[in-house]
């Protein structure tokens, strides 16, 4: 399940941060794929820090008491683990973006087999959606609701087009990604 927990341990790999610096850090490096509010920040960081995933220290810094919190080796694995696993087919999109950005934290080696658990539940997803797609193409439609199943087909073949360009995106990751390690 994606969470941002998963995403506060990746940027932890980097280096320590506290509260705010995370904030801050989602707010100008995932925006675009996520957000987070500082509540929501400080109730993950307070679940990491409960199982063990984060330490905080207490500093002060120009007369200022700051939490500064660091990933354990118990968060490693469980950032590790979080990234070879499935990918969840309803937050595909989140998921798979968050995934790719941090990457560059996993080994070259386990970079491709990641990019392969992505491909997979985006050629599942596709299937899916063309399977739905070529049901309503086999369907009678009451005149009375026409109009209403045309438009909802057509938000079915956008979600088709979004992922079949999103499937396209991440075949050529993964050709990149081979090159990369095969040279």
């Amino acid at each position: 399940m994606f969470s941002i927990e998963y995403v506060i341990l990746g940027f932890l790999l980097l280096r320590s941060l506290t509260q705010y610096d995370l904030k801050k850090v989602l707010e100008t490096k995932i925006s675009p794929f996520f957000s987070a509010s500082l509540g929501s920040i400080q109730a993950a960081l307070k679940k990491l820090e409960g199982n063990a995933h984060v330490d905080m220290q207490e500093t002060i810094v120009n007369g200022r008491r700051k939490k500064l919190y660091s990933i354990t080796s118990s968060g490693q694995a469980y950032f590790m683990a979080w990234m070879r696993s499935p990918v969840a087919s309803r937050r595909i999109q989140s998921d798979a973006a968050t995934r790719v950005f941090f990457l560059g934290l996993m080994p070259s080696s386990e970079r491709l087999t990641i990019c392969r658990i992505i491909v997979d539940e985006l050629e599942q997803t596709v299937k899916e959606y063309q399977d739905t797609k070529e049901q309503f193409a086999h369907k009678e439609i009451p005149e009375k609701v026409k109009d209403i199943a045309k438009y909802q087909i057509k938000t079915l073949e956008m979600g088709l087009y979004n992922y079949m360009q999103m499937l396209a995106w991440f075949k050529n990751l993964y050709m990149e990604i081979e090159v990369e390690i095969n040279g």
